[in-house]
């Protein structure tokens, strides 16, 4: 791909299928596709009117989604043989980030700007069931069933128990929340543009701080996205290159050594245990789990 390219996000399904969503936020959407669990990527035609994709997820039947500017949705139920696409709306808004707990309704956050975005719910069919506005950029959101998720962004960690329709706010702050990373319901990790790392184990009641982003001690980092695959081992990927990982769950941190300057957007766990990394000027990598 060229160097015009970004890519934003990542994932795989069970069988073995690997699916990158990318695109600047304005121009046309970038989807690949990958058979060889990652190993290699070939460019999808999306429909022309599709723009930048940032949201991806799967439903538990495996029906793929994507989202991205002016609120639009994306989603295939045969690995790219047919696509369905609808804008929600043709405000300069987009998608961050959609999760589906279970396979009829979804729920996605969105941004406009730094200090304003909502929580949407829609169907199965991309038919928008309600939209809740927030004094907050919004960028992640993970559901873990049909009525418990956790939302992140701008100052913020919430959480819902109704299936999205209301939020709780949660004790924590410190950063410009931008990524969840979820073993279970109780274990979730969340890191922050300015480099925190925060950790709860019994679903949000309580939260540790593994790593302050203030700290003048430690790196400056900016973080884009976080990966555990263990209760121990953790990954992180930001900007001019930077992978970060942990071994002893998020307690200390160690780099990578540096293999580009590109700002890094996503990082995602391949079926054969290694882990692929892309972002900005068309970068996408696969390395070797540490």
């Amino acid at each position: 791909m060229g160097k015009n390219t970004q890519f934003n996000n990542a994932l795989f399904l069970p069988n073995g299928l690997g699916i990158i969503c990318g695109g600047w936020r304005f121009d046309p959407a970038v989807i690949l596709i990958s058979t060889d669990q990652g190993a290699s990527w070939q460019p999808k035609q999306m429909p022309d009117k599709t723009v930048g994709l940032f949201g991806a997820c799967a439903a538990p039947n495996n029906t793929v989604y994507f989202s991205g500017m002016y609120m639009n949705l994306c989603s295939s139920k045969d690995a790219f043989g047919t696509i369905k696409y609808q804008a929600l709306s043709a405000k300069e808004e987009f998608i961050s980030a959609i999760s589906f707990g279970e396979n009829k309704y979804g729920v996605g956050v969105t941004a406009l700007g730094t200090d304003s975005g909502a929580v949407i719910r829609f169907d199965e069919n991309h038919q928008l069931i309600s939209f809740k506005r927030f004094k907050n950029a919004l960028w992640d959101v993970k559901m873990f069933d049909a009525q418990k998720g956790i939302a992140v962004g701008s100052g913020i960690v919430m959480q819902t128990k109704d299936g999205g329709i209301n939020w709780e706010r949660l004790a924590v702050s410190g950063d410009n929340f931008n990524s969840i990373s979820a073993l279970d319901s109780n274990l979730i990790y969340v890191s922050g543009l300015s480099g925190f790392v925060i950790k709860t184990t019994d679903g949000g009641k309580s939260w540790k701080r593994l790593r302050n982003g203030s700290n003048l001690t430690l790196p400056d980092y900016q973080l884009w996205d976080l990966l555990f695959i263990s209760e121990q081992k953790g990954y992180a990927v930001g900007e001019k290159g930077l992978v970060i990982y942990t071994d002893d769950g998020g307690e200390h941190w160690m780099e990578f050594d540096q293999f580009t300057t590109d700002n890094l957007r996503f990082i995602s766990l391949c079926p054969d245990g290694k882990l692929i990394v892309g972002g900005e000027n068309g970068s996408l990598y696969r390395l070797k789990a540490k």
